[in-house]
């Protein structure tokens, strides 16, 4: 489809999801029974995904060891690979984790807090002293980079995929020499290291955490959750939403030091479609509930994903994204209200 009709198919879209819901929304029939399956395959799917991100947290800390141990060209280009791995694998999960409370925001917020403040890490060209490496009043340790992420601004990071991007993609190799009697690149070293582990503590955490998060036995429960789902996907698209606005510009971006954020939204915006259309069979309830707002969201959903497909290479389409996921948040958000209205609590 050229990207005029789809512009002009998400105005469209846009415009249909401002017209006023009706007053008396009428009670969808439904299978209850279909809402408990459809609740145990996220269960499955997420377990997945948690178990293939685990595997990949656990190589991305291998990579750091062995990298730490010899410090080389090779060596940094497996860590490299190593982390675009596993924060892809991330990008895949996150759809299976609830934030359902503050210890689960927090631990979301340690794994995956983005964008960063460089300097409140390492040196900047003119700030030659400035961050926690060079800070000798800080000692270097798992409980200080907890409480110095996040102290007195969300761009304060410490910890999470992100300083361990800054570090391994943006810093030269000779910042982590073996045999340096630099103290600042022996801290360096020792920061990539405490962060790498924590990344894996803090995971682990969370998939301990969200392990429980889709069981359900009854109806009720399982409408609960089914609202909880999609909730967070509504959320989750919100982000997206924030770094298709990003993605065209050279120097922001959620992965701006690998130059992977195209590839993250990418797998985002994929990952939601497995979790509501491909392992995850939502379509009978959500067609149930209003047929004609499932099939456009699932036409602007297959309209995205060719979208993507074109921006590495298109600036056109790169510039549309936005658009198309605003109108995706808006169908969604349409099914998220009905799904309250017009299906049975009990």
């Amino acid at each position: 489809m050229h990207l005029l009709t789809l512009a002009l198919v998400a105005l469209s879209l846009l415009a249909a999801c401002g017209q006023p819901e009706s007053a008396t929304p009428a009670t969808a029939p439904i299978d209850r029974d279909q809402v408990v399956r459809i609740v145990n395959a996220i269960q499955l799917h997420a377990a997945d995904t948690r178990e293939a991100l685990r595997i990949e947290i656990s190589a991305l800390e291998e990579a750091t060891i062995g990298f730490l141990t010899q410090p080389d060209k090779q060596t940094l280009l497996e860590l490299q690979a190593s982390w675009r791995t596993a924060h892809l694998g991330y990008a895949r999960a996150q759809f299976g984790f609830l934030a359902l409370d503050d210890n689960l925001r927090q631990l979301i917020y340690q794994i995956d807090a983005w964008p960063i403040q460089p300097g409140f890490i390492d040196d900047l060209p003119l700030y030659p002293t400035s961050g926690i490496i060079h800070d000798e009043t800080l000692l270097l340790n798992a409980e200080v980079l907890i409480g110095q992420h996040g102290i007195t601004d969300d761009e304060e990071v410490a910890l999470g995929f992100h300083s361990l991007e800054y570090l391994i993609f943006a810093r030269p190799l000779s910042d982590f020499k073996i045999d340096s009697e630099s103290t600042s690149i022996q801290r360096r070293r020792e920061f990539l290291a405490i962060a790498t582990r924590q990344l894996v503590i803090d995971s682990n955490s969370l998939f301990r955490a969200s392990a429980d998060q889709f069981e359900a036995t009854s109806y009720p429960d399982a409408l609960a959750i089914l609202k909880q789902v999609l909730t967070g996907n509504l959320q989750k698209l919100r982000v997206a939403f924030r770094e298709s606005n990003l993605v065209t510009a050279n120097d922001t971006g959620h992965s701006i030091y690998s130059s992977t954020s195209l590839n993250t939204l990418s797998v985002e915006i994929e990952a939601l479609e497995q979790f509501m259309v491909n392992h995850v069979p939502m379509e009978t309830i959500l067609m149930a509930i209003d047929a004609s707002a499932y099939s456009n969201f699932r036409a602007t959903l297959s309209e995205l994903r060719q979208l993507m497909r074109n921006s590495g290479d298109d600036e056109v389409s790169r510039a549309n994204l936005p658009l198309f996921l605003s109108a995706l948040i808006h169908e969604l958000e349409a099914l998220d209200r009905m799904l309250v209205h017009q299906l049975p609590a009990s």
